[in-house]
């Protein structure tokens, strides 16, 4: 599981960062292309769009293994322990079970995009390619809450906030190939 774990996270990266850095040569291209030469590149809105809604649902399960969601938690910061221990495996079960019913809800979305034959108007990529990013996001998002709630329930003596991050640890300096050779312990950096 720990392989498995290593390569979503490197084909996560690869995706996301191509993407991020495409989105950004494109989207330049088609400014310049606008001011400088005054025609537009039909197709630079319709790909900056397809990709960012890549990098956007591609990154739920990078984000939340990394504990970079945004989250209201006035009430767990002023809990003690043994709550913030039972909020973290409520808050994880609950996040996980709602990923995988907005992924089944994504597959079938998809499934109808597919069978009304959609394409982008510049470039006619099938629309159903692109929103196949959805369900594929929402799934490793809820892998990761999954993940999150066993080590909560494994690790009885420590709250995990995220399948690698302990309570109290800095998530600034948290590198993820820390935990993939095995220097964090159980999954974390100490």
């Amino acid at each position: 599981m720990k392989k498995f774990i290593e390569i979503v996270t490197k084909i996560e990266e690869t995706l996301m960062s191509t993407a991020v850095i495409l989105m950004a040569i494109i989207l330049v291209a088609g400014v310049i292309a606008r001011t400088v030469f005054n025609s537009s590149l039909t197709f630079t809105e319709e790909l900056g769009i397809a990709l960012m809604i890549a990098v956007t649902f591609l990154g739920i399960g990078y984000c939340a293994r990394r504990a970079q969601h945004i989250s209201m938690s006035i009430f767990y910061d002023l809990t003690n322990v043994k709550v913030k221990k039972v909020l973290m495996c409520i808050i994880s079960l609950f996040t996980c079970l709602a990923m995988l019913y907005v992924c089944y809800l994504c597959i079938r979305y998809v499934g109808s995009v597919r069978a009304l034959q959609r394409v982008t108007p510049a470039l006619r990529i099938p629309m159903w390619i692109i929103y196949l990013t959805l369900p594929i996001g929402f799934f490793f998002g809820a892998l990761e809450y999954g993940r999150c709630f066993v080590q909560n329930i494994l690790h009885r003596d420590e709250v995990w906030i995220s399948s690698l991050l302990r309570l109290g640890e800095n998530k600034e300096n948290y590198d993820d190939a820390a935990d993939a050779s095995g220097a964090g312990g159980e999954g974390g950096a100490e």
